[in-house]
């Protein structure tokens, strides 16, 4: 059963918890909506608001290691580098390869989203009893396909437009 005093302990946490939430369902309209429509364009800006806020609170977060730097913390440069690889493109005047590079970024922060959000909940509501090794293992194994599916993204719209000169 999801209990919200589970992933929420403070303001921060609220924000955090909050923007993901938004995050994740804005990134599913994103992913799953026609490309360069309204729809599209207005989802996409607020995923990427929505993301920049999870990675901003995401520093101030340190429940899960007794005050110190967890793993979520050093996959927060991976997140916003995805996303601006993601945005750059978009911005001003449209370069070579600027929408694989924008297709590989925004799926990226997307799947990234999702992997720490199926990470996150398994770690807050169904790893009770586990040692610390059981838990870091049954991480790792949700992680990996999220993985799995970033660089199969990245090979897929490399490939994609590799094919099609100046797009």
């Amino acid at each position: 059963m999801f209990e919200l005093t589970n992933w929420v302990h403070s303001f921060t946490g609220l924000l955090h918890f909050s923007s993901a939430v938004v995050g994740m369902l804005t990134g599913s309209i994103m992913l799953l909506s026609k490309k360069g429509t309204t729809i599209h364009k207005k989802a996409g800006y607020v995923f990427v608001v929505a993301l920049l806020i999870v990675n901003i609170s995401a520093m101030f977060i340190y429940d899960f290691n007794d005050g110190s730097i967890g793993v979520f913390h050093f996959l927060i440069p991976v997140s916003v580098f995805f996303l601006l690889f993601g945005l750059l493109p978009m911005l001003g005047k449209r370069k070579v390869h600027a929408v694989m590079r924008h297709n590989i970024g925004m799926n990226g922060a997307a799947l990234g989203l999702w992997a720490a959000g199926a990470t996150e909940y398994f770690v807050r509501e169904l790893s009770y009893g586990l040692n610390p090794n059981q838990l870091m293992a049954y991480s790792f194994l949700i992680s990996v396909p999220f993985a799995a599916l970033i660089t199969f993204s990245i090979i897929y719209h490399k490939n994609k437009y590799r094919l099609v000169p100046g797009k």
